[in-house]
C-alpha cells in the first residue's frame, strides 16, 4: 500500500485539486486567513495529476487560500460541519471564476455562484468606468454613474440573498457580517447637529448588530478584523475613559455570544491598538486592558510568564495614568540644603521635567523650554526640573551656565521614591498638572507646553480664553 493511501485512510480532511496545466513536480500549498494576515496550513501531496491536502484533523471553519506556484491563489470555505473528505476542486492556472468549480460542498458552491457574479459585475464596471471618465455630456455622464451604482446594488444584493436564504452556514454568517448597518434615518424636523449625533450613537450601538458571535470561523477571514479596525478607528471618541467604555461594552457582547476566537483576537488587537495609539493618555486604556484581561485571569491563552510580565508593566503605569494624582516628589536643589516638595507648589498648572545633561535630546529641548519659561508670564505656573542621573558636579555647572530659573532638584541622597512611580525608561519626560496636582498631559514634546499650559488655565478659569482670529 502506498504512503499516499496509508495517509488518506486515517485522514479527516482530503481536498482533491484539479488545476489544468499544474503537474505533480509543481507545488501547491494551502492557507487560511487569520485576521489580517495569511499563514501557510498545508502542503499538498499529487498522484496521477490531482493534488490532495490530507490531515489527520478537521479543519477549522474559515476562509483559506489555495495557492499556486506563482503565488496567485483562489479563495475556497471550509466548514467543519461539512463532510471534509468530499472537497473536490478543478480550475486551470488562470483561476477564471467561469472555470472554477466545486464537488462536494454546498458552501462552496454558493461561494462560487457569488464570485461568478461579482468577477462579471465586476468587469462590467470597469468597462463603465471607463467610458464615464472619457464621456464629455453631463446627461450621459449621469446615466453611466447610475448604472455603476446598479452594478454595486446587484451585486450586494445577491450576497444579501445568500446571507438571508443560509442563516446556518458559515457562508450566511460570513456575508451578513460584510454587510453595512443601515444609518438611522433622519428625521426633517431634528436640527442637523442633534440628527448627526443621533446617527452616530445610533451606528455605534448597532454596529456589530450583523456578525454572529458565536462563530469561530469569522477570525480564519479578513471580515471581523477589518471591522474591529473600523469601529474603532472611525467611531471611537479618542479620549481614554470613552475608550474604555467602548472595547467593555464590546468584549462583554462577544463573551455573551459565545465565541472564544473573537474573545481572544479583539483583547489581543485592542492591547495592541491602544499600545500603538497616537492619542493622549491612551495608555490608560492600555492599562485597563491589561488589569482587567490578562492580570485578571481572563486571557486564557497567554502563558503565565507573558502575563506576569504584563502585570508588573501595568503595575509601573498605573501611578502616572491620566487624571490621578501625581506622586509626591521632594528633593534638594543645588544648595543640597534646601528640599523642594512637588506638591507644595502653589500655581494652577505645575510641568515636571525629567532629564538628563547627558542626553542628546535634552539638549535640544531644555533650552526651548527655558526660553518658553521666561518669555511666558509665569505667575500662573511653574517648572519642577528633576535631574535623573548622578553627576552632581555636571548638573550644576550646566544650570549654572544655562540659568535655567525654574525649580530644579535632583535626589543628590538617593531617599526619593520617585523612580518607582514615574517609570522614567527615557529623557526628557514632561508631565503637565493641573491645579489639583492631577496629571492631565504626559509625554509632550518641548513645543507642546505653552499650549497645554493656556488650556489649563481657561479650563480652570484662570484666564480668559485667547481670542481665535
Amino acid at each position: 500500500m502506498s504512503l499516499f493511501l496509508c495517509s488518506s485512510a486515517f485522514a479527516q480532511y482530503d481536498i482533491a485539486v484539479t488545476i489544468n496545466g499544474l503537474t505533480c513536480n509543481e507545488e501547491l500549498l494551502l492557507a487560511n486567513h487569520f485576521g489580517d494576515k495569511q499563514y501557510l496550513r498545508d502542503t499538498a501531496e499529487c498522484k496521477n495529476g490531482v493534488f490532495h491536502f490530507i490531515g489527520k484533523e478537521k479543519l477549522k471553519t474559515g476562509v483559506y487560500l489555495v495557492v499556486l506556484p506563482k503565488k496567485n491563489y483562489f479563495e475556497i470555505l471550509v466548514s467543519s460541519d461539512e463532510n471534509q473528505m468530499k472537497y473536490a476542486f478543478t480550475t486551470d492556472t488562470t483561476l477564471s471564476p467561469k472555470i472554477t468549480t466545486s464537488k462536494g460542498s454546498n458552501e462552496n458552491e454558493l461561494f462560487f455562484e457569488f464570485n461568478r457574479l461579482a468577477v462579471e459585475q465586476g468587469i462590467l464596471g470597469s468597462q463603465l468606468k471607463k467610458s464615464y471618465d472619457a464621456e464629455t455630456d453631463e446627461a450621459v455622464k449621469k446615466e453611466l454613474s447610475q448604472q455603476l451604482k446598479n452594478i454595486g446594488t446587484l451585486v450586494s444584493a445577491k450576497r444579501s440573498a445568500i446571507a438571508k436564504s443560509n442563516p446556518t452556514l458559515f457562508i450566511g454568517k460570513l456575508y451578513l457580517a460584510m454587510e453595512e448597518v443601515k444609518a438611522l434615518e433622519i428625521q426633517p424636523d431634528i436640527d442637523k447637529e442633534e440628527a448627526r449625533k443621533n446617527q452616530y450613537l445610533w451606528m455605534r450601538e448597532h454596529y456589530w448588530d450583523n456578525v454572529t458571535m458565536a462563530e469561530d470561523g469569522l477570525m480564519l477571514s479578513p471580515v471581523f478584523h477589518n471591522k474591529l479596525k473600523d469601529y474603532f478607528d472611525n467611531y471611537m471618541i479618542p479620549v481614554p475613559d470613552s475608550a474604555i467604555a467602548m472595547a467593555d461594552v464590546l468584549i462583554n457582547k462577544i463573551e455573551k455570544g459565545g465565541s472564544k476566537e473573537q474573545y481572544k483576537y479583539t483583547i489581543h488587537y485592542l492591547l495592541r491598538y491602544f499600545e500603538e495609539s497616537k492619542f493622549m493618555c491612551m495608555d490608560k486604556a492600555l492599562w485597563h486592558m491589561a488589569k482587567n484581561y490578562y492580570c485578571a485571569g481572563k486571557a486564557f491563552w497567554a502563558d503565565s510568564a507573558y502575563v506576569a510580565k504584563m502585570c508588573e508593566e501595568s503595575n509601573k503605569m498605573e501611578p502616572t495614568l491620566c487624571d490621578v494624582l501625581a506622586p509626591e516628589m521632594s528633593m534638594p536643589d543645588t544648595t543640597f540644603t534646601k528640599r523642594i516638595s512637588m506638591q507644595a507648589i502653589d500655581k494652577p498648572v505645575t510641568v515636571l521635567v525629567f532629564w538628563d545633561i547627558n542626553c542628546g535630546h535634552c539638549k535640544k529641548e531644555m533650552p526651548i523650554i527655558n526660553a518658553m519659561y521666561d518669555s511666558m508670564t509665569n505667575e500662573h505656573f511653574e517648572i519642577y526640573a528633576v535631574y535623573t542621573q548622578g553627576d552632581w558636579e555636571g548638573w550644576k555647572k550646566r544650570l549654572a551656565k544655562e540659568k535655567y530659573d525654574f525649580v530644579n532638584v535632583a535626589n543628590a541622597f538617593g531617599d526619593d521614591k520617585f523612580r518607582e512611580y514615574y517609570n522614567i525608561r527615557t529623557t526628557p519626560q514632561i508631565f503637565v498638572l493641573d491645579k489639583d496636582k492631577k496629571i492631565r498631559f504626559k509625554k509632550i514634546g518641548a513645543h507642546d507646553i505653552a499650549n497645554t499650559i493656556q488650556f489649563l488655565l481657561e479650563e480652570q478659569g484662570v484666564v480668559e480664553p485667547e481670542k481665535k482670529e
